[in-house]
Formats: structure tokens, C-alpha cells, sequence
């Protein structure tokens, strides 16, 4: 019989990536800077990064950036954005961990009660850079470009996985090396375009609560993003770590 595999904490995923990562490095091409947002849906706020707790900011291409932060005083939350100037558009993701309560209700329970299997909540806005939204803005939109695709990705000489993109809903992942060898499991998952060949892929984990949100470039074959969970099995750290990882197409199959 083969040794069962055990699933780890987000605090000990992140410190298993930390060694010899390929993350890109941080821009400060936003310093000094206050970028006004204006939501499709009416509202608006300032972006001030210089301002922002615990924030990252890189640039997979000249003029978009992701940037990442904690917001203060918000509990199990995070926020990635990313914003392409020369377009003047932006795409913003709030994550939400679930409580200790939450994440401990039974997938079959939440399956009858017409509940998501993962308890990680995301909420998705979008909207213009600098000028009042109006209809015509150039925003991210759902994509079906990495659909079919088989990527590998490398983080580090130690740790590489390979994703499946199986429809507009779900993705399978599976460690081929690293600190959770040999597990797998089929997640929720979004995808939106962000420029020709650039991808924006959130998934949201339901077995060990965990949101990652990464860019994927399929011209330079590299990611940039994070991953956020629990520090440990205590629920009351939040671990937030920037990834970067090399990719390979390994195939590309049909997808409807």
C-alpha cells in the first residue's frame, strides 16, 4: 500500500516556494503615485500604493501591473488588482477566507444546500483608470484561451506542477515535485484576458482554503501572482506570498 499523502497548511506551501523562486522582481515604477478608479458598477476610490499594507507590485509587461495587497484592519481578506495603463482599464479581486466554521462544513452539505464546494469567496470588479467608466472602456474580459491547454509550471528547482484546464468552471492541478508531491485535486476557477497572450487565472481551493491568483504569459512563458490561505491550522494568521514560475505548453486538447 502507498503512503497517504498528507495536505499542508498555505503557511507551509508558502515557505516550501520561498527558497530559489523564480517571482519576478518588484517594480516601483508605481511609487509616488495616485491612480484614481472608477467601478463599472458606479463607484470609485483612490489607489495610492505607496499607502498600501504588506503590498507587491510586478510587471509582467510594460505598462500592466499586479499589484497585491492586505487591506488594514479587514480580517482574512486580501486584494489583487491589475491594472493596464495604457488601456485604462483595471480588474480588481477581493478574497475572503472562511471562518474555522465554514471551512469545517461538509462538502455534502454544502453540495444539498446549493453551496459551492470551496468556501473561499471571491468578488470580481472592473472598471477605467483615470477618466469616469463609461461603455466603451477596453476592460478584462472572460476568456476561454487557456481552455484545453496542459501547462507545467516550475516555481523553483524544487517545486512544479502542471495544470489542466478543463472548461470555464473547474481546472485540475497536480504536484509533480516539491512539498505536495503526488497530490491532486480539480478546483474552481476563473480566466480573464488581459492582452493578447496574457491571461488573468484565479482558482479557489476547497480542501485547505486557499485563493490563487496569477497572470499567465504564454509569450514570455512565465507567471507572475500570489497564493493567500491560513499561516497555520489555527485560523488566525493569514499568509499572503507573492509565486512566479516558469510554464511549458505540454499539450492542448479539445475542450467542449
Amino acid at each position: 500500500m502507498s503512503q497517504t499523502q498528507e495536505w499542508i497548511t498555505v503557511g507551509a506551501l508558502g515557505d516550501a516556494f520561498a527558497p530559489d523562486n523564480h517571482c519576478l522582481t518588484q517594480s516601483d515604477d508605481l511609487a509616488g503615485r495616485t491612480l484614481q478608479l472608477h467601478y463599472e458598477d458606479g463607484g470609485s476610490t483612490l489607489l495610492a500604493c505607496d499607502e498600501l499594507t504588506q503590498c507587491s507590485i510586478t510587471t509582467p509587461r510594460a505598462g500592466i501591473y499586479f499589484v497585491d495587497y492586505l487591506p488594514q484592519g479587514v480580517a482574512r481578506q486580501g486584494v489583487s488588482l491589475v491594472l493596464n495603463l495604457e488601456a485604462g482599464s483595471f480588474i480588481e479581486l477581493t478574497g475572503t477566507l472562511p471562518t474555522r466554521e465554514e471551512t469545517c462544513m461538509p462538502m455534502l452539505q454544502r453540495a444539498l444546500e446549493g453551496k459551492e464546494l470551496t468556501a473561499v469567496q471571491l468578488r470580481i470588479r472592473r472598471g477605467t483608470i483615470g477618466r469616469p467608466f463609461s461603455d466603451d472602456a477596453a476592460l478584462p474580459q472572460r476568456s476561454t484561451g487557456l481552455l484545453g491547454k496542459r501547462l507545467e509550471y516550475i516555481y523553483s528547482p524544487h517545486e512544479r506542477y502542471e495544470h489542466i484546464y478543463l472548461n470555464q468552471r473547474f481546472y485540475t492541478w497536480r504536484c509533480i515535485a516539491g512539498a505536495e508531491q503526488g497530490l491532486a485535486e480539480t478546483d474552481a476557477c476563473d480566466y480573464y484576458a488581459i492582452a493578447p497572450d496574457l491571461y488573468l487565472f484565479i482558482w479557489r481551493e476547497k480542501i485547505i482554503p486557499t485563493l490563487g491568483i496569477v497572470m499567465v504569459d504564454l509569450r514570455a512563458m512565465k507567471t507572475t501572482g500570489k497564493i493567500m490561505g491560513y499561516d497555520g491550522e489555527d485560523f488566525d494568521r493569514v499568509r499572503n506570498f507573492g509565486v512566479g514560475a516558469h510554464a511549458r505548453v505540454l499539450a492542448t486538447l479539445p475542450w467542449e
